[in-house]
C-alpha cells in the first residue's frame, strides 16, 4: 500500500526538468488525429531540445495535418513511431502531450523498456496517469500553456520557432481565448510570447486562413445537414463519401463543431465523422452541460467543454444514440464544484 501523498506542481516540474536534462534523445509523442495543442507543444519541445544539444526525434499515431504545416519541425514529423519503441534504451526519454489515456497515443507505448522514462504532460482532467511521471493540470487552457511554465522553470530560452509553437497551442486549445479554461496565466503566457517576437496577425493567417476549396466544400455539407436536438443542442454529421465527393482531408474538419455554437440558443455542438469502422464524434459546449459527460456515455473523454469519443456503430445508429442522449441532459450538467 503507497501512503506517500501526490507530488505537487513544483516536484513533478523538478522531475521532469531531471529526467529530461539526463536523458540524450528525447522521443515527442502527440496523440490520435493531432490538433494544434499537442502539435504546437510537440513542435516546441524539439525545438527546445535541439537548442540544448539534445537528439529529437517526434511523431504520433496519425499524420501531420498539412494546415499545421509552418510549425517549426512538420517535415520530419514521423506517422506511427512506434515500431521503434522497444529499441529504445537507456539515454532515452519519452514525452507524450495532451494525451489522456494509452489509446490516444502510439500503440507502442506500453513496449517501452522500464530502464526508459516516459513523461506524461496534460491538461485533461481524465487523464490515465500512465508513465514514469504524470504532470496533470486541469486548471491550464492547454497543454501548451504547461510547456510555456516547465520552460520558464527550466530558465530555457524561447526561440522564435518554439514561442510560435506553443502560442500556436495555447490559442487554439483556449478557443482564441475565449474558452472558460482561459485564466489570466494564459494570457500571462501569451503576453510573454508576444515579447518574444510572436505575430498574432501571422499565426491567426497560418491557423484560420489556410483552407482549402475542398476542405469549405466539406463543411458546407457538414453545415447544411445540422439539425436540433433537446432544445439546446445542435447535431451534424460527415460521411465517408463525403470526403470523396470533395477530395478534402478528415484534417478539414477540425474547428467545425465550433461552428453549430454560433446558433442562437445553442449551447451544445456534436460533430459525428463516419471512418472505415466506427464514427468518431467531437462535442463542444458553452452552458451547464458537460461535453466530457456526454463523452464518457461512449467511452470517451475531454473537458467540460471540449471532448469527443469513438461510437462501434454505423453512422445512422451513432447519430441516434447521441440524439438520444440529448433530448434528456440532466444527467449531463456540470456540478458547482466542476
Amino acid at each position: 500500500m503507497n501512503d506517500k501523498p501526490p507530488l505537487s506542481e513544483g516536484e513533478l516540474i523538478t522531475g521532469i526538468i531531471r529526467i529530461l536534462s539526463e536523458a540524450d534523445r528525447w522521443i515527442v509523442v502527440t496523440h490520435c488525429k493531432p490538433d494544434g495543442d499537442t502539435l504546437g507543444s510537440g513542435s516546441a519541445f524539439l525545438a527546445l531540445g535541439e537548442s540544448m544539444g539534445k537528439k529529437v526525434a517526434w511523431g504520433g499515431p496519425d499524420p501531420f495535418p498539412e494546415i499545421y504545416g509552418f510549425l517549426y519541425g512538420a517535415d520530419r514529423y514521423v506517422p506511427d513511431i512506434a515500431p521503434d519503441f522497444p529499441a529504445l534504451k537507456k539515454g532515452d526519454a519519452v514525452i507524450v502531450l495532451d494525451t489522456s489515456t494509452r489509446e490516444r497515443s502510439v500503440h507502442g507505448i506500453d513496449s517501452v523498456s522500464e530502464t526508459v522514462p516516459v513523461v506524461n504532460i496534460d491538461h485533461h482532467h481524465d487523464n490515465e496517469r500512465f508513465g514514469s511521471i504524470a504532470w496533470v493540470d486541469a486548471s491550464a487552457s492547454s497543454t501548451g500553456e504547461m510547456c510555456w511554465l516547465l520552460f520558464k522553470k527550466w530558465g530555457t530560452a524561447f526561440s522564435p520557432e518554439a514561442a510560435e509553437a506553443l502560442y500556436t497551442a495555447i490559442v487554439t486549445d483556449s478557443g482564441n481565448f475565449t474558452f472558460s479554461c482561459t485564466t489570466s496565466r494564459t494570457h500571462e503566457a501569451a503576453g510573454e510570447l508576444l515579447d518574444c517576437g510572436v505575430s498574432p496577425e501571422k499565426l491567426d493567417c497560418m491557423i484560420r486562413c489556410s483552407r482549402s476549396t475542398e476542405g469549405l466544400h466539406l463543411r458546407g455539407r457538414a453545415l447544411e445537414r445540422i439539425f436540433p436536438v433537446g432544445g439546446t443542442a445542435a447535431c451534424t454529421w460527415l460521411t465517408l463519401q463525403d470526403f470523396i465527393d470533395t477530395g478534402s482531408d478528415p484534417s478539414e474538419t477540425e474547428g467545425l463543431v465550433n461552428e453549430l455554437l454560433t446558433l442562437r440558443s445553442v449551447s451544445f455542438a456534436a460533430l459525428l465523422v463516419e471512418e472505415e469502422d466506427k464514427v468518431r464524434a467531437s462535442f463542444r459546449s458553452r452552458g451547464g452541460i458537460s461535453a466530457a459527460k456526454a463523452a464518457h456515455r461512449f467511452g470517451g473523454g475531454g473537458h467540460p467543454q471540449a471532448a469527443g469519443c469513438s461510437l462501434p456503430l454505423p453512422l445512422e445508429e451513432a447519430l441516434q444514440s447521441v440524439a438520444d442522449l440529448l433530448e434528456d441532459t440532466d444527467g449531463l450538467r456540470t456540478s458547482p464544484s466542476e
